[in-house]
């Protein structure tokens, strides 16, 4: 089977890491992959073909890359498509499916459409300009509606796709959540060593958070809550980095609140880090906190609980799914309920070991064969 995908960026984050699994599940089982870019997707498999889109000139501001993407995108598809006589096209979200749908509709091809977070039209609160969510509802609506199979992380977000298809249960949507990757045993040293590293005292209660630095991810509720506590020796690491220049510095925003808070030395931005570094700094934590405002299924939470690492996470639909428990979960609005539900963890052994116990059940939920699944969902 020869099969048609594309990625106009690559994103440090857990949705290009889940977009390179699914190419790397398509080419093990034998499928013929081209894959559209703007910049090399370097995959080495010899079914792996990377088309990257020529360009007369450098491609710098955000407005400028999704200018040349919706313009370039859906020709060069089309071109690869027919030259390349491709039997499905895959979608790794609305957008993607928006730009193929004229190949989809002239090359009378199937395709197959994964979301990986909310669409625009589920969403109630939004800051975005009315010219602008009303051209990202429309993306949104035509990209799926040109879709022969889509294919939700999580049940909210199907619910909320039968919604826009007005309820018709004839149309083909499907959820497969994301699972706990394989990750190599942690040495006994790790802990120590990582502690060291970024100057926590040895004996001192240390939460991780991690994410791409946007708006959604809310760290600012995490700072807030450390300031309202009177244990003085919880710190706060933040592994990110902000790649959203064009949408303001949120890195420095963050920053800035630290010093307001009077948390330097409390609170420490890690940087991006590698899958090492992260997995060897989520067992060095004792509480992991994930305080996001939207997600699709957030893969570090499951890493987080692959590392054994208790979690809290905020109640909202992708983090509701993983940890299910109102337990593990807080209003991501309420800088004081958290923060008396982390003093709480600290200062309760039986509590912290119901907490503990609770994310071991959970974790073991999303120990599964990703790979497996995502090509049968694709091509079954």
């Amino acid at each position: 089977m020869k099969i048609l995908t594309a990625m106009y960026t690559i994103k440090k984050g857990g949705a290009y890491d889940r977009f390179i699994m699914m190419v790397e599940a398509l080419l093990e089982k034998g499928c013929h992959v081209h894959c559209l870019s703007l910049t090399p997707i370097l995959i080495d498999h010899p079914l792996y073909r990377n088309h990257v889109v020529p360009l007369p000139m450098k491609i710098e501001s955000g407005f400028v890359t999704r200018t040349v993407v919706l313009v370039l995108f859906p020709f060069y598809l089309f071109l690869m498509g027919r030259r390349e006589r491709v039997d499905l096209l895959v979608a790794f979200g609305p957008l993607y499916a928006f730009l193929g749908a004229f190949s989809k509709w002239v090359l009378r091809r199937p395709m197959v459409t994964l979301i990986r977070l909310e669409i625009s039209f589920s969403l109630h609160r939004q800051r975005l300009r009315a010219s602008h969510e009303f051209l990202t509802k429309v993306i949104e609506y035509v990209g799926l509606r040109s879709s022969d199979r889509i294919i939700a992380v999580n049940e909210a977000m199907r619910d909320d796709v039968l919604r826009l298809f007005g309820g018709r249960r004839e149309v083909d949507v499907r959820v497969l959540p994301n699972n706990i990757i394989p990750m190599p045993e942690g040495s006994p040293r790790d802990p120590a060593e990582t502690r060291r590293r970024f100057a926590i005292p040895e004996q001192a209660r240390l939460i991780a958070t991690a994410g791409v630095l946007n708006r959604r991810k809310n760290f600012e509720i995490l700072i807030r809550s450390l300031a309202g506590m009177e244990m003085k020796d919880v710190f706060l690491l933040i592994v990110g980095e902000d790649t959203t220049k064009e949408k303001g510095d949120y890195g420095n925003d963050l920053k800035k609140e630290v010093e307001k808070l009077d948390l330097q030395g409390r609170v420490i931005f890690t940087g991006w880090l590698e899958k090492g570094d992260l997995w060897r700094t989520l067992r060095a934590s004792d509480l992991f906190v994930l305080p996001s405002t939207r997600e699709g299924m957030p893969n570090v939470l499951l890493e987080a609980l692959g590392c054994d690492t208790p979690c809290f996470g905020s109640n909202i639909p992708g983090i509701r799914e993983i940890l299910s428990h109102d337990t593990l979960m807080f209003d991501p609005h309420d800088d004081g309920a958290l923060a008396q539900k982390i003093v709480h963890f600290f200062a309760d052994d039986d509590y912290r070991k119901g907490i503990a116990h609770l994310c071991f059940e959970q974790r073991e939920k999303f120990r599964f064969d990703w790979k497996e699944r995502v090509f049968a969902a694709v091509t079954g």
